[in-house]
């Protein structure tokens, strides 16, 4: 009988997104009464990060004692860095006492097109944000880090200090750690690595922070693939390869509104012995039911080996003879008489 194919283990699930490590751009107070911004994004790798974020989308809204109904003063307006500083065209001014919230994101220095909804779109109604029917699919172009910021501020007659942005990152990421179980002459290819079955669309509330009405956009769900590092094992003297990361939708597929729910890797995996000859040539996956947060990353491990894979190890067996007389079969020349005695002649 042929066993699953691999094992997957959440190897720890220890790779979280965010680390503040990097140094924060400080907020100084203003001599004008112009709204200014400062931002932060906290450290990843492949992630949109502090070195290369040059631009953001800003929404922003006040309220004051005599009115409680937000005034939108920035909806979409694009703040980009220039040097050390963060600018914006036609300048907003500080209120005194008025209360201010100020929401902004940032698809790896790209914004939503509202005027093409395909792959979402935003809302600024009531002084909140939302972030409707986004996208994260198989795509390159929805295949893109997303962060979020928000803030809040009370303006002064003088000395306002830049509203201070600190970007967190809201998807989750993930991606595949191959590793080798064969013997060392055989030589193992992986392929064609995807993730499928995945939600891909969502709405992000601002003000909550958090993602709602996550959904399929297809019956199937997305399909998500993926590169390796390494895609022919042994390779430099390790047995290990891994997969570029892929963003998805934070979600536990434990607790879905359709109930548990499974995610697949599917690859194709090749193994060949010491004489280039193909032992096996197939396409594998394994379900999993994930529980992915935003602003996290994960790890999963695949082991291979022949067995899991199918393939059946030459074996050998044993006996000396039969079961009887340990393999000892009885001779036929039973019919012999001795004679003992004086009269036995010499040469008998």
């Amino acid at each position: 009988m042929k066993k699953t194919l691999f094992m997957l283990a959440a190897a720890s699930l220890a790779m979280t997104a965010c680390t503040n490590t990097e140094e924060v751009e400080q907020g100084f107070a203003q001599t004008s009464k112009q709204i200014g911004f400062v931002s932060h994004v906290n450290k990843n790798t492949r992630a949109l990060g502090n070195k290369n974020f040059s631009k953001f989308a800003v929404f922003g809204s006040y309220i004051t004692t005599t009115n409680a109904t937000p005034v939108h003063i920035f909806n979409k307006v694009q703040v980009k860095k220039s040097e050390d500083a963060w600018t914006y065209d036609e300048p907003r001014y500080w209120i005194d006492g008025a209360n201010y919230t100020f929401y902004a994101y940032s698809k790896e220095n790209e914004t939503l097109f509202d005027d093409n909804r395909a792959n979402g779109y935003t809302a600024f109604e009531a002084g909140n944000l939302t972030l409707t029917d986004y996208v994260v699919d198989g795509t390159t172009e929805n295949q893109k880090d997303l962060v979020f910021a928000s803030a809040t501020a009370t303006g002064q007659e003088k000395n306002n200090e830049t509203v201070p942005f600190d970007f967190k990152h809201i998807l989750s990421k993930i991606r595949f750690q191959f590793e080798s179980n064969f013997p060392e002459k055989y030589t193992v290819t992986i392929s064609n690595v995807k993730v499928t079955q995945i939600y891909d669309k969502a709405d992000f509330t601002a003000n909550t922070g958090i993602w709602g009405n996550v959904r399929k956009a297809t019956e199937s769900g997305a399909s998500i693939s993926a590169t390796l590092d390494n895609s022919t094992l042994p390779v430099e003297n390790t047995k290990i390869a891994t997969s570029t990361e892929m963003y998805v939708l934070p979600l536990n597929y434990n607790a879905t509104t359709s109930g548990k729910q499974f995610a697949r890797v599917n690859f194709r995996l090749t193994v060949k012995n010491e004489n280039k000859e193909t032992v096996l040539e197939t396409d594998r996956f394994g379900s999993f039911a994930p529980n992915w947060e935003q602003g996290k990353a994960y790890q999963y491990k695949v082991k291979l080996n022949g067995s899991a894979a199918g393939l059946e190890q030459i074996e050998f067996a044993g006996t000396i003879g039969g079961e009887d007389n340990d393999g000892w079969a009885e001779g036929t020349d039973n019919n012999v008489n001795f004679e003992f005695g004086a009269d036995v002649p010499a040469n008998a």
